[in-house]
């Protein structure tokens, strides 16, 4: 089975191969350099502006040099192998030491050429004059020329194709770091900034940071099983992408695109979320990258105090800014396929991790959040000035109502402006607090916020910011009440809003009103004259009597009604009843003068 390799055959082949590959790397190198000089130096151009024939020629030099000189250190390599080998070897042991002389090729040159052995042992019996008389000055030329060529030019080559070697196996393995571009939606806040403006397009088309993030799946697969791979873990940052992602970054910011998210938790975790914190296995997770405290509440799909359990094949993910992210709660757990990014938690301590906040009083009540009512107002009635509205009065007997609807709302989980469950309206809670206008609105919302928090939150969503900003309005009352939701611990904030607005009736309304008026003033006088005629009179006495009692109640009403129409004021509720009442008088009154006037 062994070969036996010729020594003294190989060597001047061998010697000659090395030679020619290496004055073609030579050449090939002094091109290359001659072509970059001339174009970036010369033309001061890049390849992309040149004509094709510059490229090509940078191109084919740098592989032809790049062959050559592999061919030179192979042949090079064996050349010694073959000069320091004193016994006749097998092919299986020749290739190996080929392989581990190419490894450190470099190195074994360099301690080639210095001896070190033999430098010591020269060293030890060194003798100035011996060392004068046999100094040959060529042969030391020679080798200094070459070690200088070792260390100057190969060992930097060789070091630097094992930073190119490594970087394409980072590549095939998917470990090799990416720049993904974050939008500046503020969803990841404060682990990434938030972009500048309100509009969530331009937003989402500003790039706030280019994070370094490896691809998933990773590693390679070898029978269908994947190795060296990593494992998706509580707290990565990921970039995810599937239908409903896809739908609603298209609904929200134009354009159709993936989210970039934590993972919260993975496969077979039980998730809840009680009271603004998350629990994660039925432990309170502390989690130092969300912008604020108990700030994490339920939305669609994962409501407060629902505790639910990850699927296989699958991860809960959630923004760092918990009140201004859309993720997981509204849409479910995400599959783990649509994942193909990813940030591991280790390597976000640093520049990433400096705006995190220190957990330590999280679980502290101290720690839930209190509007302050006096500051909203104030940033509120900032952004009605921009929309060109009056400012909002701050109205108690409007925060009274707004605590005894969000006391009701509690009660019966009944968000409903209508009251379907509870029966309790925003006109009854009013009523109850002693106060009255014409228009009115709330706007319940839970959870704990801040000011700032709350108004930009608010004014994210179009009818919110066209409801806060209703001219109608003019008086305002705000209430944080504290309560459970099917046994959950939650806070709603109530905002009461109301205001008068003139009913600006119509000049024919009114006009119809008055000629109804000036018909029944004027033939009053003639049913009242009735009554003079005895014998009709007591006849039809019940009538008479009848058909003058709705004639005078029709003018007292209508007056009222025509007063208040040309005061331009609302119709209290006993006046609009007058309104209604008044077709069914005049129906009666029409029937009755039928009556009595066929008795003539």
């Amino acid at each position: 089975m062994k070969k036996l390799l010729p020594r003294i055959d190989f060597f001047k082949l061998i010697n000659i191969v090395f030679k020619i590959a290496f004055f073609i790397w030579f050449i090939c190198l002094i091109g290359s350099i001659f072509v970059l000089f001339y174009v970036v130096g010369v033309r001061k151009e890049l390849f992309d502006k040149t004509p094709n024939i510059f490229a090509f020629s940078f191109i084919g030099l740098f592989l032809l040099g790049c062959l050559s000189f592999l061919i030179a250190v192979v042949s090079l390599a064996i050349y010694l192998i073959l000069k320091s080998s004193k016994k006749k070897q097998s092919i299986f042991i020749f290739f190996i030491k080929l392989f581990l002389v190419l490894m450190v090729f470099p190195l074994y040159l360099i301690i080639k050429i210095i001896q070190p052995i033999n430098l010591i042992k020269k060293i030890t019996n060194f003798s100035f004059f011996t060392s004068i008389k046999s100094f040959k000055f060529r042969p030391f030329l020679r080798k200094t020329f070459f070690l200088l060529l070792k260390i100057f030019i190969f060992l930097p080559v060789w070091i630097f194709g094992y930073l190119i070697v490594g970087v394409i196996i980072q590549e095939s393995l998917g470990y090799l770091k990416e720049p993904i571009p974050i939008a500046g939606t503020g969803s990841m806040f404060p682990t990434f900034p938030k972009g500048e403006g309100k509009d969530p397009k331009k937003l989402g088309q500003q790039i706030v940071g280019q994070p370094g993030m490896i691809r998933y799946p990773n590693g390679v697969v070898i029978f269908g099983k994947r190795f060296l791979n990593y494992e998706l873990g509580r707290g990565d940052v990921v970039v995810v992408e599937n239908k409903k992602i896809r739908e609603m970054t298209k609904k929200m910011y134009g354009t159709p695109s993936g989210w970039v998210k934590r993972v919260i938790a993975v496969e077979g975790d039980t998730i809840e979320i009680r009271g603004g914190i998350v629990y994660l296995n039925g432990n309170p997770l502390k989690e130092p990258y969300t912008a604020k405290p108990r700030s994490t509440f339920g939305q669609s799909f994962l409501k407060e105090c629902k505790k639910v359990t990850v699927p296989k094949k699958h991860i809960f993910v959630m923004g760092d800014n918990r009140k201004g992210s859309g993720d997981s709660r509204e849409i479910g757990f995400i599959e783990i396929e649509a994942v193909s990014y990813i940030l591991p938690l280790k390597d976000q301590k640093g520049d990433l991790a400096k705006n995190w906040r220190d957990t330590e009083k999280d679980f502290d009540e101290s720690s839930k959040i209190k509007l302050d009512k006096e500051n909203y107002l104030k940033l509120l009635n900032q952004k009605r000035k921009e929309f060109g509205v009056k400012e909002l009065i701050y109205q108690p007997k409007l925060e009274l109502s707004a605590k005894k609807r969000g006391e009701i709302i509690l009660k019966f989980n009944d968000f409903s402006f209508e009251a379907t469950k509870s029966g309790y309206t925003m006109l009854k809670a009013m009523t109850d607090a002693n106060y009255s206008n014409i228009v009115y609105g709330e706007i319940p919302i839970e959870g704990y916020y801040e000011a700032e928090e709350l108004i930009e939150n608010q004014f994210q969503f179009p009818k919110t910011k066209e409801f806060l900003t209703d001219k109608k309005f003019q008086e305002i009352g705000i209430s944080e009440v504290e309560g459970k939701i099917n046994n959950c611990p939650t806070q709603l904030i109530i905002q009461h809003f109301a205001g008068y607005v003139p009913p600006n009736y119509s000049k024919e309304v009114i006009e119809s009103w008055k000629k109804v008026l000036e018909r029944l003033k004027e033939i009053q006088p003639g049913w009242l004259k009735l009554k003079e005629y005895n014998d009709f009179y007591e006849k039809h006495k019940q009538d008479v009597d009848r058909i003058n009692e709705i004639i005078s109640l029709r003018i007292n009403n209508i007056s009222i009604i025509v007063s208040k129409m040309e005061a331009n004021q609302w119709l209290n509720d006993q006046e609009k009843r007058m309104v209604e009442a008044d077709e069914s008088l005049a129906n009666e009154q029409d029937e009755i003068a039928k009556r009595l006037n066929s008795e003539n």
